[in-house]
């Protein structure tokens, strides 16, 4: 694989005493995103990436720098993550609590630590840029003090990441941007089962192309954060991890609900049928995803496309006609192509399509917006450290 150009940019500026690593973007292809339900997911990584350059300082502070631009922030070395900075330092400073103080891999020292970073994932897009970024510190610090680089090391960055971002962002805070990130294979789908956290890798079939486009314009939507505070509240209630793990989940749940809506009227919870969406819908999705990826690993791209299509139609999932992205897709009108909204609503599309109508679906989409061909993909790596043997 090339190297990206994202760490082209960072050695520019860094010092040779230096680790670089850089982490892919990734997006959600179909399935359940909340974790709490304990279902299935679709994901990949995507061909672009943050880098970072990761050195010691003798400030005793935490110095963020963007390649980019030259902006830099310094904050005192962080035991929690910090309010009132940019997005990006932010993110640094999180996975810099998950690494030093749950991971205990970075040395407690009276040693600073400068991060510059420079990405080419499309910001505001739903594409896991935050999830890069954090995912790249942690394989450059990994590669300086870390003493291996393996599966189960990966796991556990993803977990110590995610936990300590889901702690500042909240509940609905995905896991996949980082296991797409830290452990993708080249070019495949990623199917993670919430229920027991195992990940299973398919190679994208030959006769499937995937695409990411946008529109200039940003119109995303917030994630579903009242509905993924309800799953987590359930499986609170009835000390479970996921919800896949309660026996007859779904009546006991609803019987929940409304036994809190009896004691309190006024009490927080979903009505008994929104809950009832709520989680009819979490397992259709999760089913439906279950048989897309039998059908990659049978590499029949039509089953899978018509199961997407299904999705779309089921959970209307497809850009409304009037907006940005709505005009854009109107392109698809004449190919077999199938466009699914990522997770932040309406920002960007992920259309599905057959090998052969690729570069005609670009070639179409270009016309009205941006288009990512997901090809070329792989995890995140070190690629410059001192102490790499």
């Amino acid at each position: 694989m090339p190297v990206p150009a994202a760490v082209e940019r960072v050695r520019e500026s860094a010092g040779p005493d230096a680790t670089i690593a850089h982490a892919p973007g990734s997006v959600e292809l179909l399935g359940e995103t909340c974790a709490a339900t304990g279902g299935m997911l679709l994901a990949t990584a995507l061909p672009a990436s943050v880098a970072v350059a990761l050195e010691p300082n003798d400030s005793g502070e935490l110095t963020v720098i963007s390649a980019k631009t030259g902006e830099e922030t310094s904050l005192p070395m962080p035991d929690s993550v910090p309010e009132a900075y940019p997005a990006e330092v932010t993110a640094v400073a999180a996975a810099i609590v998950a690494l030093q103080h749950t991971m205990h891999l970075i040395p407690r020292t009276d040693s600073g630590i400068t991060v510059r970073w420079a990405s080419n994932i499309p910001g505001g897009r739903g594409l896991g840029e935050i999830a890069a970024l954090q995912s790249a510190v942690a394989l450059a610090a990994n590669a300086r003090w870390g003493d291996r680089d393996d599966v189960p090391t990966r796991a556990r960055l993803a977990a110590a990441l995610h936990e300590a971002s889901a702690a500042h962002y909240g509940a609905h805070w995905p896991l996949h941007p980082y296991t797409a990130a830290l452990r993708s294979r080249p070019d495949s789908v990623l199917t993670c089962n919430h229920s027991d956290e195992a990940v299973t890798q398919t190679p994208r079939p030959d006769n499937l192309a995937l695409m990411v486009a946008y529109s200039p314009d940003i119109t995303g939507a917030s994630p579903q954060v009242e509905r993924h505070e309800f799953f987590a509240e359930a499986c609170s209630a009835f000390g479970v991890p996921t919800l896949h793990g309660l026996p007859e989940a779904q009546p006991r749940v609803l019987e929940w609900v409304r036994a809190r809506r009896e004691v309190n009227p006024d009490d927080d919870a979903p009505t008994v049928g929104r809950a009832t969406q709520w989680l009819d819908d979490a397992s259709g999705c999760s089913d439906r995803a279950r048989a897309v990826s039998a059908h990659l690993r049978h590499g029949d791209a039509a089953a899978a496309m018509a199961g997407v299509a299904h999705d779309v139609s089921v959970r209307d999932t497809a850009p409304s006609c009037d907006s940005p992205l709505g005009r854009l897709v109107e392109a698809l009108d004449g190919f077999d192509a199938v466009a699914r909204c990522c997770p932040a609503r309406g920002a960007a599309v992920v259309v599905w399509a057959h090998a052969d109508d690729a570069d005609d679906v670009e070639a179409a989409l270009r016309r009205g917006g941006s288009v990512m061909r997901i090809e070329g993909t792989d995890a995140g790596d070190a690629v410059d450290s001192p102490f790499q043997g």
